[in-house]
């Protein structure tokens, strides 16, 4: 069992497993490593600060939602993050590798594990929702065309579509196109998974289910994740940590439970008005 107390993991540990005395458990202080580490990031557009000295830190295999009203900087910190956007000052750190001091192949490793889930969706609209997904896969790993079909046939059942594999785009409802944009992000089985308003524009039954089924796929895979929003039903299905975006800096950080306890008008908005 690994428990997390600022920046030390506790590591209990059977003793049994070293000797052959009676099993008991003791504990080891190892240092925490994050797996996602933003520091002091700063980006301005012209005269426009964006963010100014927004600090992050999301430990491996945790599930972090940024909240935050639009226009707020959410989008932006998630393409300075893959190298989308170059910071104006600060650190970002993925997995051990500076990213915004970035060589282009340690960026195109970076890329290959991380998945993305674009607000729209972004599928190809020319192309079936398997074709989608085979499509993306082949851009990031070497597999023969069966094993791509095979792939992506799989992580379509996993989110609900099987039935929909040969179908276009086009012909999906708003709920359908968020499921295949998921299994599009997950066929490349990323170690890293980013949302970007993954409920935006839908119902509040169908975000519901969307969000369950991103934390049920976070559970399943184990993958590091943020997920931007300002849907705070969805961030309090999916997160195990939350942060409020204001001012260019995540202001409050906790639990859910911890931030809807905050003095501030700007955060409880977020809950008095959760649709």
């Amino acid at each position: 069992m690994v428990k997390l107390f600022g920046n030390l993991r506790v590591s209990t540990i059977p003793i049994s497993s070293y000797s052959n005395v009676p099993t008991f458990q003791y504990s080891v202080l190892l240092p925490y490593k994050a797996m996602i580490e933003i520091i002091n990031l700063h980006k301005s557009f012209g005269d426009l600060a964006v963010l100014s000295g927004l600090t992050l830190s999301v430990a491996r295999g945790e599930t972090f939602s940024i909240l935050g009203k639009s226009g707020t900087g959410k989008s932006v910190t998630l393409k300075c993050l893959v190298g989308l956007l170059e910071p104006d000052a600060g650190e970002v750190v993925v997995d051990s590798t500076r990213v915004d001091i970035y060589s282009r192949k340690a960026l195109s490793e970076i890329r290959k594990k991380t998945g993305f889930l674009f607000q729209s969706g972004a599928l190809y609209d020319s192309m079936s929702v398997l074709d989608n997904l085979t499509f993306n896969l082949s851009r990031h790993h070497k597999v023969t065309h069966a094993e791509a079909k095979e792939k992506s046939e799989h992580y379509l059942t996993l989110v609900g579509l099987s039935e929909a594999i040969g179908k276009m785009p086009s012909e999906l409802s708003g709920g359908m196109r968020k499921r295949a944009a998921l299994a599009r992000a997950l066929v490349i089985e990323p170690q890293i998974l980013l949302y970007d308003e993954p409920t935006t524009g839908l119902d509040p039954i169908t975000s519901a289910g969307i969000s369950e089924l991103i934390r049920d796929m976070q559970g399943r895979f184990g993958m590091t994740a943020i997920v931007v929003t300002h849907d705070i039903l969805c961030a309090g299905i999916v997160s195990d940590r939350a942060g409020v975006l204001k001012d260019g800096l995540l202001k409050y950080t906790g639990t859910l439970n911890e931030l809807a306890e905050i003095e501030d008008e700007e955060v409880k908005g977020f809950f008095r008005n959760p649709l």
